[in-house]
């Protein structure tokens, strides 16, 4: 077996855009996959009948953010997004919603129905936006793109400063809000629990709980609507596109991909990483290849207590990583295939959200969110069903047979659950296979709720609990989605716990290894974690100078935003706005 340059432990879509950055930079690259395809949280697959796909990750791709759109030609190596005019949607019991769309004035007409003082503060908030566009864009090109600095956070106070003294908060500063909850700067900049509550519950979907301080903080101001559109798509043929673009790119450029090849140890020499040895029962048996640099895109506990031990770190680290949390952003998930689309009977009032892929429901105000999340963190599953809803064939068709849609609904629960409707759970993770279906047909019955007649139009249900999802990715450790829980004590500059990263997001303590996976930000599909770790082994291999890597972050969205195909899978009854309501 060959050597070379760098090897990546792990096909998942940040390994890959390392993997793929590295090889295009002219580095020999080698990936080794446990699995037997690439991607195991970016994966597309058919449920039941013939033609039904579902993604059973990764759903909402955020990949236009990414400088990878254009270093890496994603879109010419098949990666075709697909959208909604309407971004974001939250029905309430009320029969109102609330809306967020790729058109800033019809997300502020729907909110002025609801409130006019939050739709005064969401244009206060765009005004602010316009004047200082080039600073906020830098700022959140170097907070989410680079490495963690107090120097970025310094400038992530500055702008904060000058948006609370823009919406009258002078006597808030950015850093007195960025150790908030997120609970507290929606009271702060909000009156309406409809604007509050879906603020709050876009927030978690991104992976920022807003019951935590600092990422609640951020994800109550970034994820607002007052930023301007979010971007929200699927894209053609479901997620697993962008997987296979991924890995178009890095054999394209000459890396090679090893699938079926799990790694047993990376090897260690004279304190250096340097080589894995393979597993025994992988496609290359036991078989021990060199590198110059190790990029590990496994989670964290399972890469420093696994494939090094506590003999390589030392007593120390090991303790520190043992302590690392994977408890929250852990989701059940309930796929439907449908013969006819949802219907939300919020669409007398606002017909919009029949014109929108994501959305929330359930938490009708911040208490019931505020007692849902800390039953999370206290191993309840809360009686009160809220979730994320997905109907991906609303934009991209393709997902679905002719005149069917695909559905479904994401729910945070604890993984090792306690308690549910009253009664003590035993048995951590092995509990699920008996909650399975009885937490399926509860949460089917609040989706009935929202939208009634939803029962009518199901062809057929598939749960996906957490026990499901470590089966499905062992590196996935209680089956979190973010490659760990994403809580202050783990954010920013303590990501993932102190003492792993030495110099920048990915160079680990250990000489040659770096880390693409559970670092920040976090593991999501705008590839963040991918880029860093290529940027960071490129600078210290020498090539990082390319003519072809210059592109930034955001740029190919703000270029690109309006061009994506939307509502290609929208009924035609609601693609006139004459049709009524606000959006």
């Amino acid at each position: 077996m060959k050597d070379y340059d760098v090897i990546v432990i792990g096909g998942g879509i940040n390994g890959l855009t390392t993997a793929a950055y590295l090889a295009k930079a002219g580095l020999s690259v080698g990936v080794f996959e446990a699995r037997g395809q690439c991607g195991a949280h970016c994966d597309t697959v058919e449920l039941g009948m013939p033609g039904f796909l579902h993604n059973l990750h990764a759903t909402w791709l955020a990949t236009s953010y990414s400088p990878a759109m254009e270093d890496l030609d994603l879109p010419g190596l098949g990666f075709e997004l697909r959208g909604t005019d309407i971004t974001y949607a939250k029905p309430f019991e009320s029969g109102r919603n609330l809306l967020h769309a790729m058109d800033v004035s019809k997300t502020n007409a729907n909110w002025a129905r609801v409130s006019e003082a939050d739709a005064a503060t969401q244009m206060k908030a765009l005004e602010f936006n316009a004047l200082n566009l080039d600073e906020m864009l830098e700022v959140n090109r170097r907070f989410w793109y680079g490495p963690p600095t107090e120097e970025t956070l310094g400038r992530m106070y500055k702008l904060l400063d000058g948006f609370l003294a823009h919406q009258g908060h002078a006597d808030t500063t950015g850093a007195d809000l960025y150790n908030m909850t997120g609970f507290e700067v929606l009271d702060l900049l909000f009156e309406s629990e409809e604007v509050k509550t879906t603020t709050a519950s876009c927030g978690w979907i991104g992976g920022m709980p807003p019951i935590h301080r600092k990422i609640g903080a951020l994800a109550a101001v970034f994820m607002a609507g007052i930023g301007g559109p979010m971007a929200v798509h699927t894209s053609r043929g479901g997620s697993h596109a962008l997987t296979h673009a991924l890995v178009k790119a890095t054999a394209e450029a000459g890396g090679e991909i090893w699938t079926t090849c799990p790694v047993e140890r990376i090897i260690v020499e004279d304190g250096r990483a340097v080589g894995i040895r393979l597993t025994g029962d992988a496609l290359l048996a036991g078989e021990e290849i060199r590198a110059k640099t190790i990029v590990s895109n496994v989670s964290l506990t399972p890469t420093f207590l696994g494939l090094l031990g506590e003999d390589v770190i030392g007593a120390d680290i090991a303790s520190r990583v043992k302590q690392y949390g994977y408890d929250e952003q852990v989701l059940f998930g309930v796929y439907y295939n449908l013969c006819d689309d949802v219907e939300f009977s919020a669409a007398e009032w606002d017909p919009g959200i029949q014109r929108c892929m994501m959305g929330y429901l359930g938490g009708e105000s911040v208490d019931d969110m505020r007692r849902h999340n800390m039953n999370l963190v206290s191993g309840v599953i809360d009686d009160e069903v809220m979730g994320n809803w997905f109907v991906p064939t609303r934009a991209d068709p393709t997902q679905a047979p002719d005149g069917c849609h695909t559905a479904f609904i994401w729910v945070d629960v604890p993984p090792l659950p306690r308690r549910w409707q009253g009664r003590q759970i035993s048995g951590g993770m092995d509990a699920w296979p008996e909650l399975a279906e009885p937490m399926g047909d509860v949460i089917t019955d609040r989706i009935e709720e929202f939208a009634p007649g939803f029962k009518d139009i199901i062809v057929d249900r598939f749960v996906m609990t957490p026990l499901d999802q470590v089966r499905n990715n062992a590196s996935a450790i209680r089956a979190n989605i973010m490659g760990g829980s994403v809580t202050p004590d783990q954010f920013y500059l303590n990501r993932p716990v102190p003492g792993i990263i030495t110099k920048g997001a990915s160079r680990t303590f250990i000489p040659g290894l770096y880390l693409s996976q559970s670092i920040h930000p976090m593991g999501a599909s705008w590839l963040a974690t991918g880029y860093l770790a290529a940027c960071e082994v490129a600078e210290d291999a020498g090539c990082r100078d390319q003519s072809w890597w210059t592109h930034r972050p955001w740029d190919w969205f703000m270029a690109h935003m309006m061009d994506v195909p939307m509502n290609l899978g929208v009924g035609a009854k609601w693609l006139d706005d004459a049709a009524g309501g606000g959006a």
